[in-house]
């Protein structure tokens, strides 16, 4: 990080900072805030507005305007608290965090990892992304995270600094190798692939009332290494009581002899997720940028 002190970089270091300083608040008072940073962020970013309202349409059409706006503004709500989510994350010690956690159905996990041959985690890209990926780890004796490289280099410089310290290894989504070693070793590895991945290996498939580009990896990842997959998300408790991790069974009979019919269950299991805690989901993604033909845009 010493590699980043040019005056170019010293918004972001300032940022940092002071969120740094805003994890010595009560949890209570960074979800006021964090609403607070969210309702600002929903009235100015417009074009993030606007793809979140098109990906909720979509998820429910059967919503009015208002109900989807309410949704909406629900979703940049937990946006805004995950900003502070992620200074509590990567700057406060376990102890404290695992006081503000609790887990439900970690039979599930403790017997996938019993079998020792890896546990796929499969999650969301909620907002609670970056605390969830934190504590699930603490469940675990042995654990590695995917993460996708960030645009900004010093951004992409802090996330592998501070995500490293969650476990064992921090692995770049395109690092096959690393995922599969980390697998066969027995370690549990977080994986989320709810984002449009256009230029990876991709099979078309249904998602909260679209067609989705869908990541072959959780299944041939499984059949190649015999892991299990494991599905959870993690949910934000109201009025500052900390956070739930809610784990569900092992998929079964995963993979299959059919790799569509495998994604098409990875994507249900997600959506299933997300239709329990939609206010939490990050719905600004451009989730459907890539469509079957590889023309139409909907967010256009």
């Amino acid at each position: 990080l010493s590699s980043y002190l040019s005056p170019r970089y010293w918004p972001t270091w300032l940022a940092i900072g002071l969120l740094r300083l805003c994890t010595y608040l009560p949890i209570s008072v960074l979800h006021a805030l964090g609403k607070a940073l969210g309702m600002l962020l929903y009235r100015t970013v417009k074009s993030r507005r606007r793809v979140a309202r098109i990906n909720l349409k979509q998820a429910y059409p059967d919503y009015d305007d208002a109900a989807i706006d309410k949704l909406n503004k629900q979703s940049f709500k937990s946006l805004g608290i995950s900003i502070f989510e992620t200074g509590i994350a990567w700057f406060k010690k376990d102890d404290t965090l695992m006081k503000l956690c609790q887990i439900e159905g970690r039979e599930h996990l403790d017997k996938a990892m019993a079998d020792n041959k890896g546990v796929i985690l499969l999650s969301g890209h909620f907002t609670t992304l970056e605390m969830g990926g934190r504590l699930i780890g603490r469940f675990v004796d042995k654990y590695n995270a995917v993460y996708k490289r960030a645009h900004d280099p010093l951004f992409n410089a802090l996330i592998v600094h501070y995500r490293s310290k969650m476990g064992d290894e921090l692995i770049e989504t395109r690092n096959v190798r690393a995922m599969i070693k980390g697998l066969k070793n027995g370690h549990a590895t977080w994986f989320g692939p709810d984002q449009d991945f256009a230029d990876q290996d991709i099979v078309f498939t249904p998602f909260l009332g679209g067609m989705a580009t869908t990541l072959t990896a959780t299944a041939k990842l499984a059949k190649m290494t015999g892991a299990a997959v494991v599905p959870f998300y993690p949910v934000r408790l109201e009025n500052g009581k900390g956070y739930k991790l809610i784990v569900l069974p092992a998929l079964e009979d995963f993979p299959s002899d059919d790799i569509e019919v495998d994604c098409a269950l990875v994507n249900r299991t997600i959506e299933a997720m997300v239709y329990d805690c939609p206010e939490q989901y990050l719905w600004s993604h451009k989730r459907f940028k890539t469509q079957p033909d590889r023309v139409t845009n909907i967010y256009a």
